[in-house]
């Protein structure tokens, strides 16, 4: 009986942590062409560290799939820490909540990926979006996929992927301006 009772209790406690999971703010997945055939994979996960409640992924799991949509490998990242990431309001308009605190991580692997008919496509999946949200409805109700294509062998130059250089300022903004 009381195994039964800790197993009802642990199953209870995981479905809340699950349910309660409000934490991922945004994200971003990049790839350097290295040479060889070697790619940098750069995964950047954007967390609410005020009202997130789960941590970080670790490992952060991205999956490589042909142009078809079949699953070729999962790349398990390891976390390596997060940072804080400063909040930025330069108006006299606005001041920012005391509760406002986001992080980011950042997961970096190299793998090498042979020419391929359609290349690859990467991907990244999470539940559960942040609550503070104002730009998707339901922000609870969803996660994210960070998603990147590397081109099919028919291309005849090495590619990289844009990336940015700045944080978006749509993360530095909380819901409740005061």
């Amino acid at each position: 009986m009381i195994k039964r009772l800790l197993c009802l209790l642990f199953i209870s406690i995981a479905m809340w942590s699950t349910l309660c999971a409000t934490h991922i703010v945004g994200g971003e997945i990049n790839y350097k062409h290295l040479g060889n055939n070697d790619y940098e994979i750069r995964l950047t996960v954007y967390r609410d560290c005020f009202n997130g409640i789960p941590p970080f992924d670790d490992p952060a799991s991205v999956g490589v799939f042909n142009s078809t949509g079949n699953l070729l490998f999962h790349l398990q990242i390891p976390f390596t820490g997060s940072f804080p990431i400063p909040p930025a309001i330069n108006s006299v308009c606005l001041s920012l909540p005391g509760n406002v605190c986001y992080e980011y991580s950042t997961y970096i692997d190299t793998v090498n990926l042979p020419p391929i008919a359609g290349g690859y496509q990467l991907a990244y999946q999470r539940c559960c979006r942040n609550a503070t949200l104002i730009n998707i409805i339901n922000p609870n109700d969803h996660g994210i996929t960070c998603y990147a294509s590397i081109p099919g062998s028919t291309t005849n130059f090495t590619n990289s992927n844009p990336v940015f250089k700045k944080f978006a300022c749509a993360i530095y903004l909380p819901k409740r301006i005061v």
